[in-house]
């Protein structure tokens, strides 16, 4: 797809943003486990993860599922059926199959499953027998966590999932708690530990999903780099359960100011910027391909932290910024432990960009952002789908794309 701005850009826009994906994982599984029938969920991402997920939920009697890429409704799912003490084969992409199943197998092993990992398939020959005290490494991922909370109250007693060390994504393991809670079961967590009893989840009447904010991320940038615009994002509230929602503290540092109004937040650029930020994304690894551009379009000397679990994802997210942003000037170095970002000079903004997105929605989103300055060829725009599939739709407000 070839990507190239508008001659004459909106100063004022409407977006609506997919559903919350994460949200939408943990609704789903708690509604399953709550006999809340799926239609009483409202504003449910449509994007291809969920629809994993909400298939094989749908299809719990078949004996094989297959999950693409995406490697949430996988560990969700291995859960929830090793929760019911399923025999299963799961399946998905090379890549899939390569991203690391391991801390879940071990933590179910825990639990006395009987889980066997192939180059191809996950075999689940045993589910949980026993789930009382369980131990986490959760320094590259905190997904497995949140799956075996969802489960938790399934099992008599006190469960506890102690972490040995500090967690990454530890927003999203609060997430969870919070979902967990509108379905009428309590917990207590720190970083240290998490502390479950038995209980049933009661389902809610109904269960407005809130739209996600790491699809916003875009818009923020896109703003923080064309002055003179706004943006209403609809739906989208400050105080949110979505860890992503520091993103409006991120992007405060590079311009963009956040209102809340009643039909949403509205983002427009303040005239204000931090020339150096020093951004550290432990906690926030779906924002950091797009910060990072950000930062890269605007030449601003950021230095970010918390960037290690990036190779871990769709696909070597770090390797692959590197490289597309190395196009547009920009060089990304390790220095003590951090990464940094400096320019080369005589870039011409004419100058086409070939983008390779290795099959991930979050380069392919990310790098949008140079089509204000460049012609942009990007290779595989259909993968946004994985998270939302009307990205290029909302992105024509400004750009053209030809297919």
């Amino acid at each position: 797809m070839k990507l190239h701005k508008k001659a004459s850009l909106p100063k004022v826009s409407t977006i609506t943003l997919p559903g919350s994906k994460s949200i939408s994982h943990r609704a789903l599984i708690a509604a399953d486990l709550s006999g809340m029938p799926i239609e009483s969920i409202k504003g449910l991402s449509g994007c291809d993860d969920t629809q994993f997920l909400l298939r094989a939920i749908q299809n719990q009697q078949q004996e094989k599922h297959d999950f693409g890429d995406g490697a949430t409704p996988l560990h969700f799912f291995m859960v929830l059926a090793a929760a019911k003490n399923k025999p299963l084969v799961l399946t998905g992409s090379e890549r899939l199959m390569q991203r690391p199943h391991g801390d879940l197998i071990n933590l179910l092993s825990q639990c006395d499953s009987v889980i066997k990992q192939t180059p191809q398939e996950i075999i689940i020959d045993k589910g949980i027998q026993s789930f009382q005290s369980i131990t986490a490494d959760a320094t590259r991922s905190s997904q497995h966590i949140s799956a075996m909370m969802l489960v938790a109250p399934l099992f008599p007693g006190l469960k506890e999932i102690v972490i040995t060390d500090k967690p990454a994504s530890f927003p999203y393991i609060k997430l969870t708690a919070d979902l967990m809670r509108i379905f009428g079961v309590d917990t207590f967590i720190s970083e240290e530990n998490i502390l479950i009893e038995t209980g049933s989840y009661q389902p809610p009447e109904t269960l407005q999903i809130e739209p996600d904010w790491s699809a916003a991320a875009s818009f923020y940038s896109l703003v923080s780099c064309a002055p003179g615009m706004s943006i209403l994002l609809k739906g989208l509230r400050l105080n949110s359960m979505q860890g992503d929602s520091a993103l409006a503290n991120f992007y405060y540092e590079l311009g963009v100011s956040s209102t809340q109004t009643e039909d949403g937040i509205l983002i427009s650029h303040s005239g204000k910027f931090n020339p150096n930020p020093v951004v550290n994304l432990i906690n926030y690894p779906d924002c950091a391909p797009t910060i990072m551009a950000t930062c890269a379009y605007l030449r601003i000397n950021a230095s970010f932290t918390g960037l290690e679990n990036l190779v871990l994802k769709e696909s070597n997210r770090l390797e692959a910024m590197a490289v597309n942003l190395k196009q547009t000037g920009a060089n990304i170095s390790l220095r003590n432990g951090a990464y940094f970002l400096s320019y080369d000079e005589n870039i011409l903004a004419n100058t086409p960009l070939d983008i390779k997105t290795h099959g991930d929605h979050r380069i392919a989103m990310a790098i949008a952002i140079f089509g204000l300055k460049h012609t942009v060829n990007i290779d595989n725009p259909e993968c946004v789908s994985k998270s939302f599939p009307g990205f290029w739709q909302q992105w024509s407000h400004w750009f053209h794309s030809d297919r």
